[in-house]
C-alpha cells in the first residue's frame, strides 16, 4: 500500500513539474515564434527601464468606454518604439490577462499598423478590455477588503506580423509578457 502511494505521489510530482516546464510551440497560427526582448511600461513611468531591449511599449490613456449588462469596457492606447527592426503588425491576441489576480478579457486587436526602426508609433485604435460582471464582483470584493494603491496587470500579448531585418521580411509572432503596476483607477 505504501509503495503504491509513493509511486502515485512521484507520478503526480512529475506531471506538475512538466506542466510548469512547458514552453511555447515553434509556430502559432502558422507564424514562427520569435522571442524578442520587449519592455512594457505605463504612462506614469518617466522612461524606459532597459536600453538594450528590441522594443519598448508605453501604455497610455486608460479610458472608460462603456458600462452595460455584459460588463465594463475600458480602452487602452499604447506607444511603440522599436530599436532594431521595422515591420507590419497584422493583429494581436491576448492570453490570461489579470488585474490583481482577477481575470479580464482583452479583445483580439485586428487593426494592422506599420512601424519603423527608431521611430515611435501609436496604436491606430485603442485595445478594448471587457471586465465581466463576475470579475467585477470579485474585484470589488477585493477592493473593499484590501484596497490597493497600485494594481498589478499580468498576461501575455502575442504580436503577429511581418518583421523586416536586413531588407528581408519574416512572418513571426512575438510573445510579450506583461507584468506592470498601474495606478488604481478607482482612487
Amino acid at each position: 500500500m505504501k509503495i503504491a502511494a509513493i509511486s502515485s505521489s512521484l507520478f503526480v510530482l512529475m506531471l506538475v513539474q512538466s506542466a510548469f516546464a512547458q514552453t511555447l510551440p515553434s509556430k502559432i497560427r502558422g507564424y514562427k515564434v520569435y522571442d524578442a526582448k520587449v519592455v512594457v511600461t505605463n504612462k506614469t513611468d518617466t522612461g524606459y527601464k532597459e536600453t538594450d531591449a528590441d522594443a519598448a511599449v508605453k501604455l497610455t490613456n486608460f479610458n472608460l468606454a462603456g458600462v452595460g449588462l455584459s460588463g465594463v469596457i475600458v480602452e487602452v492606447g499604447a506607444d511603440i518604439l522599436s530599436s532594431s527592426k521595422a515591420g507590419d503588425v497584422e493583429f494581436m491576441t491576448f492570453h490570461d490577462f489579470r488585474v490583481n489576480g482577477v481575470a479580464i478579457n482583452v479583445e483580439e486587436y485586428k487593426q494592422p499598423f506599420s512601424f519603423k526602426k527608431a521611430e515611435s508609433v501609436s496604436l491606430p485604435q485603442p485595445a478594448r478590455i471587457t471586465i465581466k460582471p463576475t470579475s467585477l464582483a470579485k474585484g470589488a470584493a477585493k477592493e473593499l477588503t484590501d484596497p490597493k494603491k497600485d494594481w498589478i496587470v499580468t498576461g501575455t500579448v502575442f504580436v503577429f506580423g511581418k518583421f523586416k531585418k536586413f531588407g528581408f521580411s519574416f512572418k513571426r509572432v512575438v510573445p510579450v509578457k506583461i507584468d506592470i503596476k498601474i495606478k488604481n483607477l478607482l482612487q
